[in-house]
């Protein structure tokens, strides 16, 4: 059946049928090659990307309007749905001028500085008419520039910002390499640093002077420190190729593609010390020692609770446990809850970082890492996981590594997943709170 009488009408007449509100559309923003595609379940790949309207998307139809349309290439791409509207039907996607101009809606287009190159290509989508492709975006008094990020410098809609170059350069009068790399690392995360590359040539040699020591190739010592700043990034939740750096040459990485997390806990450095702190155990910690060794030895799992105040020897435990099984060539996860205490344990570091527990965390939760993950390949590689001053921490954040355990291991049935954990802690200690 056809429309109502008074519905037809109305499309005759190009009336509005409905309204949408906000007055506003939501466009898609994003870099070449890099739209999103969807498809069933279970539907081949292959013919997927062999649809006719595969590679269209809302950005890619603006160019192509502007390659057909004289009337659409004044028009900036935010303002382009008062005058154009998006079809879409099968194996169709393009903007329909509108009957009447001057539609009833805008766009909106969203990204934050610290997204690099797709906020630069907003920045020019917002300022830049009758582009007609992404390279044209990018091209400024007839050259393409390599970046969009540089297209918009040279068109003068960003300015340059000296503070974080004189930041890294005070700061290479009083720090070491490795603690310019990190500062370097959180300048890209947290700063939206305009001007990247130039950043990066200034500094290299500051950043790298360590590596010089060891190798006098620049090349090799440039990589060392591109691979540094890339697990740096990678432990900030960052890829380093969503920055203007140099490529990476693998050939450098000493990983040798093992997990970031795995070659950082396989290659701390053993104390002579605490090697020596086995033939110190008293009675009661050598019981503890002996019962905890003897599961992991096992590989049986289970889960112990070192019950004591402060000063009777918890650290002491544990460092001799990180020391015997780390001697061994296997791989223990030593946490805790505060950093100060974290710190105390070589190759501590806190539960919220190592196991990216949330910070809001209720019953039922999980660990924000996937199956796939550097951490869930650490947890499974590990033979003993240590957890000093849990009795400080939130019972949820326990439940969310016992669930997350379970999951990556295989084993539900078996509390973390069959895993020997040691928890650490003096509930006597903890004031309650009302």
């Amino acid at each position: 059946m056809g429309d109502p009488p008074p519905e037809a009408l109305w499309r005759i007449y190009g009336f509005d049928l409905s309204k949408n509100s906000p007055r506003v559309m939501q466009l898609q923003l994003h870099l070449p090659n890099m739209h999103m595609i969807s498809f069933q379940e279970g539907q081949d790949i292959q013919e997927v990307l062999n649809r006719e309207d595969a590679d269209k998307s809302i950005p890619t139809e603006y160019f192509n309007a502007n390659k057909v349309h004289e009337h659409a290439r004044g028009i900036l791409y935010r303002d382009f749905p008062e005058w154009y509207t998006w079809q879409k039907g099968k194996n169709k996607k393009f903007w329909q001028r509108r009957r009447r101009e001057g539609g009833q809606v805008g766009g909106i287009v969203s990204a934050h500085p610290a997204e690099g190159e797709r906020y630069y290509l907003r920045v020019l989508l917002n300022h830049v008419t009758s582009a007609t492709s992404f390279d044209d975006l990018r091209k400024v008094y007839g050259k393409i520039l390599p970046t969009f990020c540089e297209a918009t410098e040279r068109r003068g809609l960003i300015e340059a910002d000296n503070t974080l170059d004189k930041c890294l350069t005070e700061a290479e009068l009083f720090q070491m390499p490795p603690s310019l790399r990190r500062l370097f690392a959180t300048i890209l995360v947290f700063c939206e640093p305009s001007d990247v590359r130039g950043l990066w040539n200034k500094h290299l040699e500051a950043m790298s002077e360590d590596y010089r020591h060891i190798n006098p190739c620049t090349f090799a010592t440039q990589q060392m420190v591109l691979i540094d700043i890339r697990n740096m990034l990678q432990s900030m939740g960052k890829d380093i190729r969503s920055f203007p750096l140099p490529e990476i040459d693998e050939a450098h990485d000493t990983a040798n593609g093992v997990p970031r997390e795995i070659f950082e806990e396989s290659t701390i450095e053993l104390d002579h010390e605490d090697a020596t702190m086995l033939d110190s155990l008293n009675a009661e910690q050598r019981a503890a020692y002996d019962e905890i060794l003897s599961a992991v030895e096992s590989d049986e799992g289970g889960v112990f609770f070192v019950d004591g105040p402060g000063g009777t020897g918890k650290t002491f435990l544990y460092k001799a446990l990180l020391a015997t099984i780390r001697g061994q060539g296997k791989i223990v996860v030593a946490i805790a809850t505060s950093g100060v205490a974290a710190s105390i344990m070589p190759g501590g570091r806190t539960a919220h970082s190592r196991f990216k527990i949330p910070l809001s965390v209720d019953d039922g939760a999980f660990c924000s890492f996937t199956k796939q993950s550097g951490t869930a390949k650490l947890l499974r590689t590990a033979s003993l996981i240590i957890w000093d001053e849990a009795s400080m921490t939130k019972r949820q954040a326990v439940e969310a590594l016992d669930n997350s355990m379970r999951d990556i291991m295989s084993r539900p049935e078996l509390p973390f997943g069959g895993k020997t954990v040691v928890f650490g802690g003096y509930f006597r200690q903890v004031l309650p709170v009302v």
